[in-house]
Parts: structure tokens; C-alpha cells; sequence
């Protein structure tokens, strides 16, 4: 008989906890989070960073902080990179903060980007993450997606212009190669490398070679020249051809700079100069 008070007493308070609960509830609205500015803030060869400015509102009469926050990227609707934002921030009562989120695509982790670069011009993304608000009723979640187009980019162009070809002793040739570069992509290039084997009608006649370009500003142009040692006695008929101005070269390697790489295949007809 004695348990009867007890029980009785327990089940109260239960009850008043879960009024209190409700009561709590109701006077409680979850922030808003809104999004107010989306920016890519940098493109490169290394990748392009896009920052999400929020501006979150706090309703309440009481004071809440965010917890933490999370996000998501997919591009061309695979998942790529994903993260984690540090909570701390201060939301005062009937208040206002602005809240960024920073996301970081490597071009690396795209797949099949070098396909895309040579078909589009940009590739589809997506971010989608949620923002937790630590309140009196524990972490409020707060969901928020953004989509939008990064342009892809594109490593620099060249063009094989002329070629000099003077005879540096019996057995060698001097040859002057000059390269017009250009940057195709809205912000600067940095440096980058040239790695090239060179033929001539075919014969490969300069193998394993390398060049490094210097940075190139957004649009910018360049030339670039290329002395390259032939020997008579190892290219034969083909460096023969050469000393008499005639003979296709061709220049044929990859390019790389940043996290990408590119072939480079190019061409000269002495015989048209």
C-alpha cells in the first residue's frame, strides 16, 4: 500500500515533465536560415572554391548558438567532397549573425573531367548540408541546398609558329622552335610544364623533352622558344631534310599545370613556310 504514493507521485511527474515539455515546445520557434549570396569565390587549375553566405534569424526571447554544421558536393551528380563547418557561433535573443559555409572542389576528385573540358564549358553542381542550432530543447536542424554551374577550365593552348634550323657543327643541328601560347581561361594561369618528344617526317629526332612555361595573366599570350639539339648522325635522312628547309615536324607530348594534364599534339610544314 505504501508503493501507492510512490507510483502515484512518479507518474506526476512525468506528466508535469511532459506539459513542461510541450509548453517549451510551443514557445519555441526553430531559426531561419536564409540564404543570401552565393559566390565562386576562386577558379583555378587546382579547383574552384564557392562560399554560401547565410543569414540566420533567431526569433526567440532567449539566446541560442549554433552547435555545428555540415555540407555535401556533388558534381554532375556524384559525390565528390564533403565537411564539416566548427559551431560556436552566438545567436542572440530576437537576433540576427551572419553564418558561411566554404566548399572546396578539386578538379582531381571530378571524374572524366578532361572528357568534359573539351565538350562544356562548365559542369553542374550541388551543395546541401544542414546548420544545428543548440537550443533549450537540444539541436534545432536547419537544412539548406544551393545548385548552381562552375566554368570548367582549360590549360593553355598552343601553336607550333616557325621553326629556325642553323647548323651548329658536322654533326649537329641548331633547331628554333617558336611556340605562341595562349591562356583561354577568365583568371591567370600559373606556371606550367611542357614535356615533349619532337619528330620529323616521323623519325623521332628529340625524345623525353621538357619546357616550362611562366604564368600567363586571365586571356593573356605568350611566345615561347625552344632550342632544341638534333643530331645529324643519330636522325639521318630525317635532320638531313631539316638542313635542306624542307620536312613536317611534329611536336607531340602533355601539358600540366595545377591538377591537370592535357595531350599536345602539333604540327609545321617546313616546306610551306
Amino acid at each position: 500500500m505504501r508503493r501507492l504514493p510512490v507510483l502515484l507521485a512518479a507518474t506526476l511527474l512525468l506528466a508535469g515533465c511532459a506539459s513542461l515539455q510541450r509548453l517549451a515546445a510551443a514557445a519555441i520557434t526553430a531559426p531561419r536560415l536564409k540564404l543570401q549570396q552565393a559566390t565562386v569565390a576562386a577558379v583555378d587549375l587546382e579547383g574552384a572554391t564557392v562560399s554560401l553566405a547565410f543569414t540566420l534569424e533567431n526569433p526567440n526571447d532567449v539566446a541560442f548558438t549554433v552547435a555545428r554544421a555540415s555540407w555535401r558536393l556533388d558534381v554532375e551528380e556524384a559525390r565528390v567532397a564533403e565537411g564539416e563547418v566548427p559551431g560556436g557561433l552566438a545567436l542572440a535573443a530576437r537576433g540576427t549573425a551572419p553564418f558561411g559555409v566554404s566548399v572546396r572542389l578539386r578538379w582531381r576528385d571530378v571524374q572524366r573531367l578532361a572528357e568534359r573540358a573539351g565538350r562544356q564549358e562548365q559542369v553542374a553542381y550541388r551543395i546541401e548540408g544542414a546548420v544545428g542550432v543548440e537550443s533549450p530543447l537540444g539541436v534545432l536542424t536547419l537544412p539548406f541546398t544551393h545548385q548552381g554551374r562552375l566554368p570548367v577550365p582549360r590549360l593553355p593552348a598552343f601553336r607550333l609558329a616557325s621553326a629556325a634550323v642553323n647548323l651548329a657543327s658536322l654533326t649537329e643541328l641548331e633547331l628554333l622552335l617558336a611556340l605562341e601560347v595562349e591562356n583561354p581561361n577568365a583568371f591567370p594561369l600559373p606556371g606550367a610544364a611542357l614535356r615533349f618528344d619532337l619528330l620529323v617526317n616521323g623519325v623521332t629526332v628529340a625524345a623525353g623533352r621538357e619546357a616550362r612555361l611562366e604564368p600567363l595573366a586571365a586571356g593573356g599570350e605568350a611566345r615561347l622558344s625552344l632550342p632544341i639539339q638534333v643530331s645529324l648522325l643519330g636522325a639521318g635522312r630525317a635532320a638531313a631534310s631539316l638542313h635542306g628547309g624542307g620536312g613536317e615536324l611534329r611536336l607531340r607530348g602533355t601539358v600540366r599545370a595545377g591538377g591537370l594534364e592535357t595531350p599536345v599534339d602539333l604540327k609545321l610544314d617546313l616546306g610551306r613556310r
